[in-house]
């Protein structure tokens, strides 16, 4: 079968088999990121499900002169796709597995919403958290955001030692 024509059904039965559903972990570069990162792959070492990593890419809305635009979403793609092989070889070395990937376009938190609504093996949404400074995320999801979930938020202090 063809890259092209692989389906959503197909991908599924090339993982292992677990009933734990996904975690999906998003993207950043802080240090509460790793601790999300580290519990996990804790998770997923003990067969409870697998993972996903998101990066999105924040639309700034920069409309001016096309060819600096498109180098800019060029460059923004690029850094995307750096970052999520980045998160993925750390959680392979935390975990023995590769995490599933998306790469979204828009406001962080609209895209996690969104994703969350249209992919069922959603188990939960995982993000970290630090008591030295606020995460925008965290912040959302336990305040006005609350209500887009259809999964249990879970929040990773980053001082957890898995």
């Amino acid at each position: 079968m063809k890259k092209a024509e692989t389906k959503k059904e197909d991908v599924r039965s090339l993982l292992p088999d677990t009933n734990g559903g996904v975690f999906l972990i998003v993207i950043d570069d802080s240090p509460e990121f790793d601790a999300a990162l580290r519990r996990v792959a804790s998770l997923v070492k003990q067969k409870r499900g697998h993972a996903a990593v998101l990066y999105v890419i924040e639309d700034e809305g920069f409309l001016h002169w096309n060819f600096i635009e498109r180098q800019i979403q060029r460059d923004k793609r690029a850094e995307a796709e750096e970052a999520l092989w980045n998160a993925a070889q750390r959680f392979y070395e935390l975990s023995g597995c590769l995490p599933g990937f998306y790469i979204k376009e828009g406001k962080t938190y609209r895209e996690i919403a969104q994703i969350l609504n249209t992919d069922p093996t959603i188990r939960a949404l995982v993000l970290g958290a630090s008591s030295s400074s606020s995460n925008p995320l965290v912040s959302y999801f336990t305040g006005k955001g609350l209500s887009e979930l259809r999964v249990p938020l879970m929040i990773v202090p980053e001082t957890l030692v898995s």
